[in-house]
């Protein structure tokens, strides 16, 4: 029988790496995202590289300080102006890289001062913002009196950092693997996808009747379940070739000595142990279509299975030991997802944390392949229509 599996699972992989635009989807995934990534902030680059001119109308006697403690790389031009402000509105309305503001006493009183930009958009003037907030606090004590030294004391910011008993403080030391953990799963999903798409495409072209007089169904489930994940893991593996090398060259981050973890296996397991826990679902699925435009509601909706964990990643993240992260760690479907996210996250899991979700994927992948064959068997010789929920839990039961 597992020869059988095999050899569909060659079968599998050979026929989409002999596929142009599956090897073209490999090598062009890695670099779409790069350009996706860095171009937003090229273009971001050629606008911020543009001085925005500030006019700055000054009743205070502030604008000296403001040119002094203004760095050098903050990309704005300050402009001392003592005439007409209608006359300076009419001079830079339209202009979205001019602007102008004033410093007087009501301002003062107010204690705000307002920027008005002459055109659309919103310029990054954060920076300059708080410069400003500063110098105008400064000279509000120093109008009441308060001494020099005072003003820097009382002005000097406390900087309240969070730090961790637990985790270390390099935060690359969780950011990688949990990176490494997302990337997993996104190919879980798309692999998964893809058995999906194979099972729905040999059952339109009456290959599942050639394929099924070789080998038993199960065999030949199984073998597009491990063809898929194998096909799987190369596109892993392209992609972490672009992702370490991008990260060294750019970023100057060892990925390599951050993947050195004692729970990567652990990773890899529940991350492979949900591949076939999806796989098993979506192939099953895929084989009580005939064509991916008829698909009913309920097949649509099984189609989000790989996406359970999705759910979780906010309350997982913001602690991987909650109460949110250990219920997800014994949901169906989403245990997988959790699981990959605490082990790259947390530093204080039991061994009972692990083992029994492990246990637990087990028996549930187990099940859902007992369960998704008898489903195969039955829908992939299956024609002229779309089986209902209750034929499936009808074939299910047998």
């Amino acid at each position: 029988m597992w020869r059988d599996s095999l050899r569909v699972a060659r079968w599998e992989v050979l026929k989409m790496l002999k596929n142009p635009s599956f090897l073209i989807g490999i090598l062009l995934t890695p670099i779409i995202m790069l350009v996706f990534g860095g171009i937003p902030t090229l273009l971001q680059r050629i606008d911020a590289d543009q001085p925005f001119r500030l006019f700055v109308l000054d009743e205070l006697g502030i604008s000296e300080t403001l040119v002094a403690l203004k760095p050098d790389e903050m990309n704005i031009e300050l402009v001392p102006y003592t005439g007409s402000l209608t006359a300076l509105k009419e001079e830079i309305l339209g202009e979205s890289t001019m602007g102008f503001v004033v410093l007087d006493r009501t301002a003062l009183a107010a204690r705000t001062a307002t920027i008005t930009v002459g055109g659309d958009g919103i310029p990054p003037l954060q920076g300059f913002s708080a410069l400003l907030s500063s110098v105008l606090r400064y000279h509000a004590l120093q109008e009441h009196g308060v001494s020099a030294e005072i003003i820097g004391l009382a002005m000097a910011p406390f900087h309240v950092v969070t730090t961790s008993l637990t985790q270390q403080e390099d935060m690359y030391a969780h950011l990688v693997p949990l990176v490494f953990g997302g990337l997993i799963l996104m190919a879980v999903f798309i692999t998964g996808m893809m058995t999906l798409q194979s099972a729905v495409t040999e059952k339109k072209d009456r290959m599942a009747e050639v394929l099924l007089s070789s080998v038993s169904p199960d065999s030949l489930m199984q073998g597009k379940i491990i063809g898929n994940c194998l096909l799987g893991m190369i596109q892993i593996a392209a992609w972490l070739v672009f992702g370490i090398a991008a990260a060294y060259l750019f970023y100057d981050i060892p990925v390599l000595h951050y993947l050195a973890t004692p729970f990567l296996p652990l990773i890899l397991f529940f991350a492979l142990g949900g591949y076939v826990l999806y796989a098993s679902v979506l192939v099953a699925v895929g084989a009580t279509i005939e064509d991916m435009a008829t698909a009913t509601n309920f097949q649509s909706m099984v189609f989000m299975v790989p996406m359970i964990p999705v759910l979780f990643i906010g309350p997982v993240i913001a602690n991987p030991n909650g109460l949110v992260a250990m219920i997800g760690s014994y949901f169906p479907f989403a245990a997988p997802g959790v699981m990959v996210m605490r082990l790259a996250l947390s530093t204080t899991l039991t061994a009972v944390d692990i083992v029994l979700p492990a246990l637990l994927l087990l028996l549930l992948t187990g099940l859902m392949m007992k369960l998704a064959g008898k489903v195969f068997r039955t829908a992939m010789l299956m024609y002229g229509k779309n089986p209902t929920p209750a034929e499936m839990w009808r074939w299910m039961r047998q």
